[in-house]
């Protein structure tokens, strides 16, 4: 029988690594939902409603969450590594945004809590928008230390902080959840590696790397970590490889208006854009 996450016409997308049904009946993802419908709002003016407005969530958008935190039967998240291929103006930096912050501030005591990319720029987009969220909300406001570059929980000793692979000083982390943006632009695997390596200590890490397009080699003139991860993607979700640790959805964006064929050097990317 089809799971009911899959009934709306949006979903699924055309790559989708499996997630069993018990996996997304117990799923995080309905709690991550209801945290961003209740807590976060919008930060600017987009077709998704006017800045100061509460997000919310579209049925799509339910569906990701509930894949990318699906859960196991020993009750631990079942994804560590979660690649997601999402068009732009879909709202990926909000869904990121609240993301993170139900990661700060619901997640387990010493949670780590990192925006990434490939620079800093870039990485303090998702940042900023969840510093906005929390100085409109004063239930949230009440309990953080916000900073520059950082966003501190004293009474739980968690932390969200912005990294990029512009930063030298990357030993010593030990991240519970990363938001990755843009990973295609990143110019090597570095930072995602340090990252990946990083979460090795803690029971239940989760490593979100959003994408919208990509290039087959980095500046290294290997193969790019997002064209990497891209082809790993598919032979998960073709069933060549088994890694019940990784998500790799994309290919057919939700939500389907018009098809963009996009050639970045040898790599040929569909684009599903609204």
């Amino acid at each position: 029988m089809p799971d009911k996450t899959l009934k709306n016409k949006s979903w699924p997308p055309r790559w989708l690594t499996d997630v069993n049904e018990k996996e997304l009946k117990n799923s995080k993802g309905l709690e991550i939902a209801q945290f961003i419908d209740a807590m976060c709002i919008q930060t600017k003016d987009t077709v998704a409603g006017h800045a100061g407005q509460p997000i919310v969530l579209r049925d799509w958008q339910k569906d990701l969450l509930n894949h990318i935190f699906a859960v196991r039967n020993d009750g631990l998240l079942k994804h560590r590594t979660a690649l997601v291929g999402m068009a732009r103006k879909n709202g990926k930096s909000a869904l990121s945004s609240g993301i993170a912050l139900w990661g700060l501030f619901l997640g387990e005591n010493g949670s780590e809590i990192y925006s990434c990319a490939a620079d800093k720029d870039q990485a303090k987009i998702v940042f900023n928008d969840a510093k906005k969220m929390i100085e409109a909300e004063p239930e949230m406001v009440e309990y953080a230390k916000i900073y520059r570059d950082a966003i501190e929980i004293p009474s739980t000793n968690s932390v969200y902080r912005v990294l990029s692979s512009e930063a030298y000083t990357k030993e010593g982390l030990s991240p519970t959840l990363v938001i990755m943006d843009e990973l295609h632009a990143l110019p090597n695997r570095e930072l995602f590696d340090v990252m990946q390596l990083g979460m090795g200590a803690r029971r239940e890490p989760l490593l979100l790397a959003i994408t919208t397009a990509g290039v087959k080699s980095d500046t290294t003139g290997q193969d790019s970590i997002a064209y990497s991860l891209y082809q790993y993607g598919q032979k998960v979700a073709r069933q060549e490889i088994k890694d019940d640790s990784f998500l790799w959805l994309g290919g057919k964006h939700l939500l389907i208006r018009t098809i963009v064929l996009v050639i970045l050097g040898n790599l040929l990317i569909l684009l599903l854009v609204t």
